[in-house]
């Protein structure tokens, strides 16, 4: 069949005659064989799955762990004052000595006219929660574990005097929001007369003590070391140590921290310890922290908060990309994101099977309470196990963009 292109009549340009095939070009078996949402991949939102909500709060609470998202070591003035004030508002009340806000203030006081160091204020928020947070939940373990904790529905205005009074001793200024004399005066304006035995005035005592210890580090003494008297080289050291035993920066409240926090105030002190005495303590410290990271469900927990089996390429990407942004650095390769992206990466160059695809379906219907809906990596395994039985291929998720 013969075309001629149209021209306006008014043109002067020759017609030349333009031949075009009748028939459709032939596609190649593959081509056909290939599942239309893999010829689209290119051009569509790869699937999710049901990790997509936790992808934020899991970078985030991951990041925690590792400690410090930004260099307190060259933290300016500025920056610890905006740090500061963002961990305050997230946790309510004035962030306490081995806070992450601590600490800064602590190292920019010593140059107070350094120039900012280039950290985001996006990275100081992101730091400042996460920080919070475990303030938060330790806090709440604390609260749990410490046989001198209170029953708050039993004290009233008399018990909560004696609260605020002993802890105001302790601290030696009045316990901040958030302390438990605050909670107990927040608790005795609902009931000031309590019906029943109140807590005898020897536990609040204990409690008040316990409690400022937490908030101030009245004792002073971690892990054997006597604060007050540390010096920079000691804290030096144990920083040293700790870090090389975790493998990552020790985080806030961790002895290297509060040995630092504590150094800064008198850098040219010294309590009088042997470098193997302090090499043992910040390992001891390193163990308490991994041990504590394992059990609250840190990336080293058998549990995880994102189930690797059936996270998406783009979902890896995100958690990557988050925790890249809240750290201020590559996660490093014992992090979530890092094993997120090496599941998925690894998963990529498999063949789905019958077998793959019904465990991705079980764990995805486990979560969601019902089967999967098309569009989902459930779906999608199914299709391309299903077409890997009926015709002896090899395609894999990867191969889907998921």
């Amino acid at each position: 069949m013969i075309y001629k292109p149209l021209l306006s009549p008014s043109s002067s340009f020759p017609t030349t005659p333009i031949s075009l095939p009748l028939s459709p070009p032939t596609l190649s078996q593959t081509q056909i064989n290939t599942p239309l949402f893999l010829c689209l991949s290119h051009l569509v939102q790869p699937s999710m799955s049901t990790n997509g909500p936790t992808i934020f709060s899991a970078a985030r609470n991951d990041a925690a762990s590792f400690g410090a998202p930004i260099d307190l070591k060259n933290i300016s003035e500025a920056e610890a004052r905006k740090l500061m004030s963002e961990e305050h508002k997230a946790l309510g009340y004035r962030p306490p000595p081995g806070s992450l806000a601590a600490e800064a203030q602590a190292i920019a006081s010593k140059h107070p006219k350094k120039a900012p160091c280039g950290i985001t204020a996006e990275q100081i928020r992101q730091a400042a929660l996460a920080d919070a947070e475990r303030i938060k939940k330790e806090r709440e373990a604390q609260n749990e574990g410490s046989g001198a904790q209170v029953d708050l529905s039993k004290v009233g205005e008399a018990e909560d005097r004696k609260l605020m009074s002993e802890e105001h001793k302790a601290l030696g200024h009045r316990p901040p929001a958030g302390s438990l004399a605050a909670q107990a005066q927040a608790a005795a304006a609902k009931h000031p007369k309590v019906n029943g035995s109140a807590p005898a005035t020897h536990d609040l005592q204990r409690a008040a003590l316990e409690d400022a210890a937490k908030l101030e580090g009245v004792t002073a003494a971690v892990a054997g070391i006597d604060l007050n008297f540390i010096g920079e080289a000691e804290a030096r050291k144990i920083m040293s140590e700790e870090h090389k035993a975790l493998g990552y920066r020790p985080p806030p409240g961790s002895l290297a921290a509060e040995a630092q926090a504590a150094a800064a105030k008198h850098p040219h002190s010294s309590a009088g310890l042997d470098p193997a005495t302090l090499t043992k303590v910040a390992l001891e410290d390193a163990k308490k922290i991994e041990t504590i990271r394992r059990l609250s469900g840190g990336s080293s927990s058998s549990e995880k908060p994102i189930n690797l089996k059936t996270i998406t390429t783009s979902e890896a990407r995100e958690l990557q990309s988050e925790e890249q942004k809240i750290l201020g650095h590559r996660p490093p390769s014992d992090s979530l994101a890092a094993e997120a992206q090496s599941a998925v990466d690894k998963r990529a160059e498999e063949p789905v099977t019958k077998e793959m695809a019904a465990e991705i379906q079980s764990e995805e219907q486990k979560e969601l309470g019902h089967r999967p809906e098309s569009g989902t990596i459930a779906a999608v395994a199914q299709s391309l196990a299903d077409k890997n039985e009926n015709d002896g291929g090899e395609r894999t998720l990867g191969e889907a963009g998921l």
